[in-house]
């Protein structure tokens, strides 16, 4: 049997090569060949693994085995859900990049080939050492995405951006050099640490707790150390920003989840965890309101949709965690979608200022109706996949926290709310129609089309991916 798990993480790298020999302008096509054949394969690999079990798909080369670094991928039932995710995203920001990425074509789709390896590297590694290598690629080859590509403030936002990524990677390093000196066999396999997390001396966990805790507290990223993400998806190319909301972000999320299989103790501050993911949602919610750009618009309803899937896992309840991984599943396919409607009216009307944007659905139906069904699957109506991971959320955190399990979900009204409003005022309130400068080129519109479905097809079909949890 092919070893799937690295032909998955490590095509990209090796479609760099070619990126190379063929020159710029096939730059693109080799990025969208290569997440075209990344998509295929973790399709197969989520099939194999739900219908014949995760193990058999497991990979592990030595390395450094003096001190228990080998290179080790592993398919889990968590880390699948987010393999389909990011497959999904890098392919429809793969098919649109040429409509937004007007110069030094080779050099972007080398920064995105490198963020695609190493973001499914991330969700596939099977151990802490390769997860804090592929977490630092990803980060930096961002970085430098929204350095080059972005727009006036790029160079503001990038920085800032960089400066709350050190911090969480500085903490995230920590943790795990914590973590493995407590063990009493050292390793770094994530397998081997739970398994032997019971004798971990409880100041050892505690400190790594706090460690962790706050790595990914920044890359969820929740209050207060949310500051940085406004800015990096106002300045981020429209790929970028597809890229940074729909996968990203997910590390946090991610690692949330290992912090509490890996420490037992953990579980004892989920109460204050979830309490502040609760308020981060709420918070963002009503900042969100004050929002006169779109793009910083949708940058806090991102920060809204992960404080209430982050809870979901803090609930630590089959329920709350299958809700809470199904949750950001559709955050990532929804946003990308959202991401993606607000660079093409940028690049169609020149502005994202909302007071200035006015009945988009006259000349441009496909995008108001697109923008539409996003807000919809944001909120969580029925037959789309944001409906299945909140009402999983908030299951499971009633069941653990009470009535104030349930509280955040004012902040889904609050966001919906605002998000109709506008999409009323912009999109459809066709009085004094704004004439867009371009149309959208068609790749825009299959990208559309490809998130929009997938959203569909995982709302009516859950059962795909949550098969494996007992719920």
């Amino acid at each position: 049997m092919l070893p799937v798990l690295p032909l998955i993480v490590f095509l990209p790298f090796i479609f760099i090569v070619p990126l190379f020999l063929l020159g710029e302008k096939r730059s693109f096509d080799i990025a969208l060949v290569s997440s075209i054949v990344v998509i295929v394969l973790a399709v197969l690999a989520a099939w194999s693994g739900l219908s014949q079990g995760f193990a058999q798909l497991s990979f592990q080369q030595g390395y450094i085995q003096s001190i228990g670094i080998n290179l080790d991928l592993e398919l889990t039932k968590y880390s699948n859900i987010f393999m389909v995710m990011s497959a999904i995203v890098l392919l429809s920001a793969a098919i649109v990049a040429k409509s937004f990425i007007k110069e030094s074509h080779r050099i972007y789709n080398l920064l995105f080939l490198l963020t695609a390896g190493s973001t499914l590297g991330v969700f596939l590694a099977g151990n802490l050492f390769l997860f804090y290598v592929f977490f630092e690629i990803s980060e930096i080859s961002m970085f430098f995405i929204i350095y080059i590509f972005g727009g006036y403030d790029r160079r503001y936002a990038a920085i800032k951006f960089l400066l709350y990524s050190l911090a969480a990677s500085l903490f995230l390093l920590l943790g795990i050099m914590v973590i493995y000196s407590g063990l009493p066999t050292q390793t770094f396999s994530i397998t081997s640490i739970i398994s032997q997390s019971a004798s971990l001396p409880s100041g050892t966990q505690l400190l790594a707790f706090a460690l962790l805790a706050v790595a990914f507290l920044i890359k969820i990223p929740s209050f207060p150390f949310h500051g940085w993400l406004p800015d990096a998806h106002t300045e981020a190319p429209t790929t970028g920003s597809m890229i940074l909301a729909g996968i990203l972000l997910k590390f946090g999320g991610y690692g949330l989840l290992l912090m509490f299989l890996m420490l037992p103790l953990a579980s004892n501050y989920a109460l204050p965890l979830a309490a502040i993911f609760g308020f981060s949602a709420l918070y963002s919610a009503m900042v969100a309101m004050r929002q006169e750009h779109l793009k910083r618009l949708i940058a806090y309803t991102s920060v809204v949709d992960m404080g209430i899937a982050s809870l979901g896992i803090a609930s630590l309840g089959s329920f709350g965690i299958a809700g809470g991984l199904y949750a950001m599943l559709s955050h990532g396919i929804i946003i990308s979608l959202l991401f993606l409607i607000a660079g093409t009216i940028d690049e169609t009307y020149g502005t994202l200022l909302i007071a200035r944007l006015k009945g988009i659905v006259k000349n441009l139906p496909s995008l108001a109706y697109g923008f539409l069904f996003g807000v919809f699957a944001l909120i969580g109506i029925p037959l789309t996949s944001g409906f299945i991971g909140d009402l999983l959320v908030f299951i499971g955190a009633f069941g653990v926290f009470g009535i104030g399990g349930v509280v955040p979900l004012a902040a889904v009204l609050i966001m919906g709310s605002f998000m109709f409003l506008v999409a009323e005022r912009a999109f459809f309130n066709s009085s004094k129609a704004v004439e867009p400068r371009s149309s959208p080129e068609s790749r825009i519109g299959f990208s559309m089309v490809f998130l929009s479905a997938a959203t569909i097809l995982l709302g009516i079909a859950p059962f795909l991916l949550l098969s494996p949890f007992a719920v």
